[in-house]
């Protein structure tokens, strides 16, 4: 397979290919590959179409760091906006950001808060919509539960809906989790999972957290 790998690398090289995307095309280390075709001449064509190559290449990572300094920038300021709200002090606000910080999924990008209390999902999408201001099309809700009978299946999806009061159209694909349905503890309307895919969002609660707590968790910008 070696023998096979390195006569493969030496005809990419051959080709005009850089060892940086020989190495990449075959999953072998930079080094191994620079050992093997280091006695191969490039032409003066070959050379030049490199070193536009790595040009190229070279913007491209610059471009890709100008983004993420971009992107970053934008979440702490999402995370001060936060904070401001955060010194307010308004109850709910503060309610549903440290209800997200001990049952929130912490994304970057996605809230995501999953429970099988249905006042406490009652509360959280009323944080949402009324002190957050999230529009109801903007909501997803993924019911988790170990029913495998379609019709119980069913009432469960539409308990949750009707209980958060949200149409057909937010629910996404249910999620059936493995084990018995005969269990002492089973749940008997499983869990109800309620998303919402905003940055910005996300990054607020995060600064209101910090703010509310009297700490800085640099990872949350991450």
């Amino acid at each position: 397979m070696k023998r096979e790998l390195r006569e493969r690398a030496r005809q990419l090289r051959q080709n005009g290919m850089s060892v940086r995307e020989i190495a990449r095309t075959l999953c072998v280390s930079k080094s191994s590959i620079s050992v093997w075709v280091r006695d191969i001449e490039l032409t003066e064509d070959q050379i030049e179409q490199l070193k536009v190559g790595q040009h190229r290449y070279g913007a491209q990572n610059a471009g890709s760091q100008a983004n993420r300094n971009k992107f970053m920038k934008m979440r702490e300021l999402y995370q001060e906006e936060g904070r401001t709200k955060a010194r307010e002090g308004r109850p709910l606000h503060m309610a549903g950001c440290m209800l997200y910080w001990a049952e929130g999924a912490k994304k970057r990008g996605r809230l995501y808060l999953v429970n099988s209390d249905p006042n406490m999902m009652i509360f959280f999408i009323k944080f949402l919509c009324d002190e957050m201001e999230v529009a109801e099309t903007d909501l997803t809700v993924t019911v988790h539960c170990h029913a495998t009978d379609s019709a119980e299946i069913y009432r469960i999806e539409q308990y949750w809906l009707n209980l958060l009061q949200l149409p057909q159209t937010a629910l996404r694909k249910t999620q059936i989790k493995k084990g018995s349905e005969t269990r002492r503890n089973r749940l008997e309307n499983g869990l109800c999972g309620l998303g919402v895919n905003n940055t910005q969002l996300v990054q607020h609660i995060y600064g209101a957290i910090q703010e509310y707590g009297g700490f800085d968790n640099p990872a949350w910008l991450d």
